[in-house]
């Protein structure tokens, strides 16, 4: 079966950590013997363009282990949704052609987002390919698209075969928004990469949140709780890694707290470095009001540790038991930062949850199993 991956967003020159699990869905795919494709036209913003310091929205073709891959960069400019929208789609038909050209149709379109949905319903209109669709946006949880939107959204999510979401929460949000059925299947960690970690003999312990820089990610409610709890006990550390419009306020809350010895923001990280981060870590913790999945959750899993995390829609869906962590409401995070360094976990009984819900061949067979449907 031939499967074509149309992607809101994926990893590029200007973010090579962008999107990762995109990359991940597609790889298990074609290791579960499915011939994979992925095009993106991707929008690049003003300020990634500035930290990489470079105008050339050069194209990127490449075959990533069998995978034919196309990203196409274009300059995104703020509060211009709808230009967005339409050089996504001039792109897009540009992109799907070539694509053809080179590997011949597929079988089915998968769409990851309504965003790139615009090009989906063309290639079903000129090329009678049907297309499934798994939405992401946190857009939908925080009410923040216009009714066009919306409305743009719902004659993608009609004209699909299929609809997905990552986590049961979502699932029943967008069931009850648009008034038809969503189905569920979460994102693919890669298990092979997050490896299970070594046992640690440090005497510290060592939280981390890894996340965009952002106010939807709470990182200033995390180290606000994290000062209350533990300002001046050097036994307690927390790592954040990330980068994003709320560095610096971020960065000025710690010296304001005068925790800079204890709380340390590390930037932008590669996934290699990301791991072995995760390896020097105690625990996990998620502190989003907003969260579709949390991908970042499963990969610290993956590797053992044991994770904290608000009710932010994803996380409901992926701390099942409280064998694996504590999953708590917003204004019980700082009892569950207290409660979490007193219990002891089984770091390979976590993994083992990861390897048996979250890992490459059990999302690809429900993929493939949806598919054939």
């Amino acid at each position: 079966m031939h499967i074509l991956l149309l992607t809101s967003s994926y990893k590029s020159e200007f973010n090579t950590v962008s999107a990762l699990f995109f990359r991940d869905q597609a790889l298990a795919l074609k290791n579960n013997k499915m011939q994979v494709g992925v095009i993106c036209p991707l929008p690049i913003s003003l300020k990634a363009v500035w930290q990489r310091k470079s105008i050339n929205f050069n194209d990127e073709v490449y075959n990533d282990n069998g995978i034919y891959t196309h990203v196409s960069p274009f300059l995104s400019i703020p509060k211009c949704f709808e230009r967005s929208q339409k050089i996504r789609l001039i792109l897009g038909k540009q992109m799907f052609k070539k694509y053809i050209a080179n590997n011949g149709k597929p079988d089915i379109v998968h769409v990851h987002s309504f965003l790139i949905g615009e090009l989906a319903l063309w290639i079903k209109e000129n090329y009678s390919i049907p297309f499934v669709i798994t939405e992401h946006s946190t857009g939908f949880s925080r009410r923040i698209y216009s009714k066009k939107t919306v409305n743009f959204a719902k004659k993608v999510f009609v004209n699909s075969k299929a609809c997905i979401a990552v986590s049961e929460p979502f699932c029943n949000l967008m069931s009850d928004l648009f008034n038809m059925p969503f189905q569920y299947i979460p994102n693919v960690v890669d298990t092979s990469f997050f490896t299970l970690k070594q046992k640690s003999n440090n005497d510290e312990f060592i939280f981390l949140n890894i996340g965009h820089l952002d106010k939807k990610k709470n990182q200033a409610g995390l180290i606000k709780i994290f000062s209350n709890l533990f300002n001046g006990n050097q036994k307690y550390q927390l790592n954040i890694v990330g980068q994003g419009i709320e560095f610096a306020a971020l960065q000025n809350l710690i010296n304001e707290l005068k925790i800079n010895n204890q709380v340390h923001l590390l930037g932008k990280k590669s996934r290699e470095e990301v791991k072995k981060i995760i390896h020097s870590s105690d625990c996990f913790v998620l502190a989003s009001k907003f969260e579709t999945f949390g991908v970042v959750l499963i990969e610290a899993m993956s590797c053992g540790l044991s994770v904290l995390s608000t009710k932010s829609g994803g996380p409901e869906s992926i701390i099942a038991n409280d064998a694996l962590g504590i999953l708590c409401e917003h204004e019980e995070l700082e009892k569950g930062l207290m409660e979490i360094t007193k219990k002891k976990f089984d770091s390979k009984l976590i993994r083992d949850y990861v390897l048996d819900h979250f890992s490459e061949d059990i999302i690809a067979n429900k993929l493939i199993q949806l598919y054939n449907d």
